[in-house]
C-alpha cells in the first residue's frame, strides 16, 4: 500500500514479538576527511539495496567551501524522512491510503558555539511539517500523527538522551 510492503512488516513484527532480539540492527558507518580539497569529509552508506557515497562539507563562513550539504543538513533530512515514513507505514498498517505525502523541516542554527563565542545551543528548535493527502477523516490523520509521534526512532533519538561516547585515536 502507497509504497509500503505491508504484509513484510507485519511478518516482521510477528518474528520481532517472538524474538525480540531480532529486531536489533548494529549500524557502522565510516567516513574519511579530504584533505587535498573538494567536500571535506565522505563516507560510503552502505543499504540492502547495494550503497551510496554521500558528501558533506561545511559551509564558507564555518572554513568549508560548500561544495555539499553540511552534516547538519543531513541530520535534519534524515531525521523529517524518518517521521515522514514512520506515518506512512503506520497509515499503510491501519489501511488508509496516502495519495501523497510532503514534508519540511524548518530551523535555524546558531554558529556561535561551533566558533567557540558561546554557550548557546546550536539549535533550539526543529519543526517538523508533514502535509498527508488522503480520503481518510481528519481523526484519522491525527491518530496516525500520534503514532509516529510515539513510534518514530527519529522523534525519540531527539526527545531523549542518548548516551554518547566518542574517541580520538592517533
Amino acid at each position: 500500500m502507497h509504497n509500503v510492503n505491508v504484509e513484510m512488516l507485519e511478518q516482521t513484527a510477528a518474528d520481532g514479538a517472538r524474538e525480540p532480539g531480532r529486531l536489533r540492527l548494529p549500524i557502522e558507518l565510516t567516513g574519511a576527511w579530504q584533505v587535498a580539497g573538494g567536500p571535506q569529509f565522505r563516507g560510503t552508506i552502505p543499504f540492502p539495496g547495494g550503497e551510496v557515497e554521500l558528501s558533506a562539507d561545511f559551509p564558507p563562513p564555518l572554513g568549508g567551501s560548500g561544495s555539499a550539504p553540511n552534516p547538519l543538513a543531513y541530520c535534519f533530512w534524515g531525521g523529517l524522512a524518518c517521521y515522514a515514513m514512520t506515518f506512512a507505514v503506520e497509515a499503510a498498517r491501519a489501511g488508509v491510503e496516502l495519495k501523497a505525502l510532503r514534508g519540511t523541516v524548518r530551523t535555524e542554527v546558531d554558529q556561535s558555539r561551533a566558533l567557540g563565542l558561546s554557550d548557546r545551543p546550536p539549535v533550539e528548535r526543529l519543526v517538523w511539517e508533514l502535509e498527508a493527502e488522503s480520503d481518510a477523516p481528519a481523526e484519522e490523520i491525527a491518530h496516525l500523527k500520534d503514532l509516529a509521534d510515539a513510534r518514530c526512532p527519529g522523534v525519540y533519538c531527539l526527545r531523549n538522551p542518548i548516551a554518547l561516547e566518542t574517541t580520538v585515536r592517533s
